[in-house]
């Protein structure tokens, strides 16, 4: 683990110069960054974040680093708010969710409860 976070640090580093000569490079970092989360699957995501806020639920440092990354990440936005606004529109759609909310697999539930 020693390896990986002298990695980050030396990369970060080497970016942080080259910045200087590079004024695109935070457009480069958050393109490269997107591209990265929009080829990450929907549910590895979700179980990624659930998985981290049960892992660290008892270490209060641990989730504001968590929340502190989600509201870089989300230009601001809080973790809280992002769990918050999901259960509303999972359980209330609104017309623009309301095409992605698929609740196919409460009713597979109730096709198996059938069977």
């Amino acid at each position: 683990m020693d390896q990986n976070r002298n990695n980050i640090i030396e990369s970060l580093t080497e970016l942080e110069k080259m910045e200087k000569d590079k004024c695109s490079l935070p457009l480069i970092f958050a393109e490269v960054f997107k591209d990265e989360m929009n080829a990450n699957e929907e549910h590895k995501l979700y179980n990624g974040f659930v998985r981290l806020i049960h892992k660290y639920s008892e270490d209060k440092k641990s989730l504001d680093v968590i929340n502190e990354y989600t509201r870089v990440i989300s230009g601001g936005t809080s973790l809280e708010e992002i769990l918050q606004v999901t259960k509303d529109e999972a359980a209330e759609p609104t017309v623009i969710s309301d095409i992605v909310v698929d609740n196919s697999c409460s009713r597979q539930e109730e096709w198996d409860k059938q069977k």
